[in-house]
């Protein structure tokens, strides 16, 4: 009678202590139509091997709950080629059991390019979202799990979470709680990290978190066909966590019960600089600057699309002007949406990274080349409607908006000066030039050749600390770079900016070439690399060295990059422009 009394009671026990214990389970599938860009047959094939197959997994097991992520470009797709795809996510995602998140309209490295990029992407998503009637989450989930400490301005007011991996974190820092407050400038925003399991009265896990293709493919090792035996094991793993008594939720129900939990405080998340999945082979650089293919142009890639963005900003202040004045745009500004989108598909990750096919590389140029030939249809109708005197310069600040009659330019500049701050060189043969274009503002040009191991490298000597640069996406405010992290930190410098710490900005020109930094903290450097193929024979930069403090620095990069000004007139009844140089911002 006492052993079962005492059965009982340890039977009570448990049963207490397990309900005390809550146990979740997430999943993320992370689709990518671009994983191949612009091979539009493997893009056919995830959707009819992958995408459609991992719907029907959940239509037919309502117990399990998952976020699947995939660009609005893919969206597009489905309604137009596969109506059966998005009808069956529709009624998945309208029965709660898919959490849709859409982050951007391409896979886009948007970390490389100023937050108006990203914010376009999202706009232009909730279009397509509304047209089709699906609705998306507050979660935010990044192509190549990029992460950048600006998410919290970069998506204000459009999400509430951000869903990352344990990298970068982990590279940089020891583990942190799961659910953090991100902080950039005066803006917060919620992170849910890859990162503790095991909390006070909660455990969670994943299901799933990785490429959606290899859910039930082996990606390129299958060439995205359907392999049984990846999706049997794929399948194992949510029928293991049912059996052990997890309770299948999405990412906002699991930020939401991780809030609440009795005793949880959300922490602030330090600063961690931008990155990616799988640090170890050097987060931003690998898309900038690395180049393992044989087939890359790194920093011209990137530099195609900075370049053709300017352009786009240029015309859509033209038609705002244009319109100020009276005209009918709305024909303009239908052609400018579409220039943006291909824009926002030239900027896709896989043109510069990893290890990317021709294709691929071939596809940024492609999409730059058909945004072109839409501005050239704007520039064609723009020029009968602008109230332009012929043969007058005028002014145009793409931030602003605002056009006037340009002043005439006087420059000071002398050749043949040298850099105030230490510059060294790793090239094959170099040709350098430095111009005082004023007393405060010096221009740097590098012209390289490959070296016989491919790997050029600009290094500039830098202050011990005391850095401070625009996180990617982020380039309304300068913040200080940490010295206390793991490892030495790279950085996309997404508006060319950054503070040296001793007096000095430097601000590189994306739109020459556009490659990431690292910044050699132990030995004072900060390092431009691009790992050049044998038929890239010279990596072309341009830098600026502004005097004075970091707004100055913030100031020109701004100017020079994200918000560039334009000189533009009518002669000879044809539209021309000219992007103004820094000595006249």
């Amino acid at each position: 009678m006492k052993r079962t009394f005492q059965t009982l009671i340890l039977i009570l026990l448990t049963s207490i202590l397990a309900k005390a214990e809550e146990k979740y389970a997430i999943g993320m599938f992370h689709f990518n139509l671009q994983y191949v860009a612009g091979d539009y047959k493997i893009e056919s094939r995830i959707i009819k091997e992958s995408v459609y197959p991992v719907l029907q997994f959940f239509e037919k097991n309502p117990q399990y709950k998952s976020d699947i992520e995939i660009q609005g470009y893919a969206i597009e797709v489905f309604a137009e080629e596969h109506p059966e795809v998005l009808a069956l996510l529709k009624k998945l995602v309208n029965r709660g059991q898919i959490e849709l998140v859409i982050a951007h309209f391409s896979d886009q490295f948007f970390i490389g390019y100023p937050a108006l990029d990203l914010q376009k992407s999202i706009e232009i998503n909730d279009k397509i979202l509304e047209k089709h009637g699906l609705k998306r989450s507050r979660v935010f989930f990044g192509q190549e799990i990029q992460w950048t400490p600006a998410y919290a301005s970069v998506l204000k007011g459009k999400y509430d979470l951000v869903a990352t991996s344990s990298d970068p974190h982990s590279y940089y820092r020891t583990e942190t709680l799961p659910l953090v407050n991100i902080k950039y400038g005066n803006d917060q925003i919620l992170g849910l990290i890859d990162s503790k399991k095991n909390l006070d009265g909660l455990t969670w896990a994943y299901a799933f978190l990785d490429d959606g293709e290899v859910f039930n493919s082996l990606d390129y090792r299958s060439n995205f066909y359907r392999v049984p035996a990846q999706e049997k094991e794929s399948i194992d793993r949510f029928k293991k966590l049912e059996k052990e008594g997890y309770k299948f939720v999405t990412m906002t129900e699991l930020a939401a019960k991780i809030k609440n939990l009795k005793g949880y405080q959300i922490p602030n998340y330090p600063f961690v600089p931008e990155g990616t999945w799988n640090m170890s082979v050097c987060g931003p650089f690998m898309w900038m600057g690395r180049q393992r293919s044989g087939v890359e142009t790194d920093g011209i890639t990137r530099a195609l699309c900075y370049e053709l963005r300017n352009l786009v900003l240029m015309y859509e202040k033209l038609i705002d002007y244009a319109a100020s004045n009276g005209a009918d745009v709305t024909e303009l500004k239908q052609l400018l949406e579409q220039a943006w989108r291909h824009l926002l598909l030239s900027e896709v990750s896989d043109s510069s990274g990893w290890t990317p096919w021709l294709v691929e590389v071939q596809y940024t140029a492609a999409e730059v080349a058909n945004a072109k030939k839409i501005l050239a249809q704007v520039m064609d109708k723009l020029k009968g409607i602008l109230a332009f005197s012929p043969n007058t310069n005028y002014r145009l600040d793409t931030k602003t908006g605002k056009v006037e009659v340009a002043d005439s330019n006087q420059s000071n500049q002398s050749i043949g000066s040298f850099s105030p701050v230490p510059v060294a060189v790793k090239a094959g043969q170099t040709t350098s030039s430095v111009v005082k274009r004023n007393d405060n503002l010096y221009q740097l040009d590098f012209k390289c050749a490959r070296p016989s191991d491919g790997a050029v490298e600009i290094v500039f000597d830098t202050a011990a600390d005391g850095l401070y640069y625009s996180a990617g996406a982020g380039e309304e405010v300068a913040v200080q770079i940490p010295t206390d992290l793991k490892h030495d930190p790279a950085f996309a410098l997404s508006n060319g900016f950054i503070y040296l710490g001793n007096g000095y900005s430097l601000v590189k020109d994306c739109s020459v070439e556009h490659l990431a930094a690292t910044w050699k903290m132990k030995d004072k450097k900060l390092v431009f690399r691009e790992e050049l193929n044998e038929d890239n024979k010279e990596m072309n930069m341009r830098f600026y060295i502004v005097k004075g403090d970091v707004n100055k620095g913030l100031e020109l990069g701004n100017k020079l990059n994200t918000w560039p000004s334009f000189n533009v007139s009518l002669q000879n009844n044809k539209l021309v422009y000219e992007k103004i140089m820094p000595e006249a911002l």
